[in-house]
């Protein structure tokens, strides 16, 4: 969470107010596994109202598991173990040619070769790795 004391303006603190997305809450309760409506609400600074008025909506999506009777919150489980789903999921594979002197951009990442060769570059990503094995031709 962002510590807003520590935000001033011409010397004098300010209140700032987030807006917190689905995102932000989905995340907090995987820290824990589990929370009360009460320890969630207390950690994402809401009233317990709104909480749980945005918990029932979470639940009729199915992203959290919500027991109004308990006042128990959990992530769903296919939510829970979707890492391990994307993991065990066959991972991206291609392999190009990159010739001498050039240069070639892949989402984000230029990747040059400024060698007398042209090279073969074979990619895998993965969910939590991206691999690139580079061989000449």
């Amino acid at each position: 969470m962002l510590d807003t004391r520590f935000l001033t303006v011409n010397n004098r603190q300010i209140d700032l107010k987030l807006m917190l997305s689905t995102t932000d809450i989905l995340s907090i309760i995987e820290e824990r596994k589990a929370y009360t409506v009460k320890q969630l609400a207390k950690n994402l600074e809401i009233p317990v109202e709104q909480l749980e008025k945005i918990l029932n909506r979470l639940s009729e999506h199915d992203l959290v598991e919500y027991n109004q009777k308990t006042s128990r919150v959990t992530l769903s489980p296919w939510l829970a173990n979707i890492d391990q789903e994307i993991g065990n999921a066959k991972p991206a594979a291609g392999s190009f040619i990159l010739p001498k002197n050039q240069e070639i951009k892949i989402q984000d990442i230029t990747i040059g070769n400024f060698t007398e060769k042209d090279l073969e570059l074979n990619i895998r990503l993965k969910a939590k790795t991206k691999e690139i094995a580079i061989t000449t031709l």
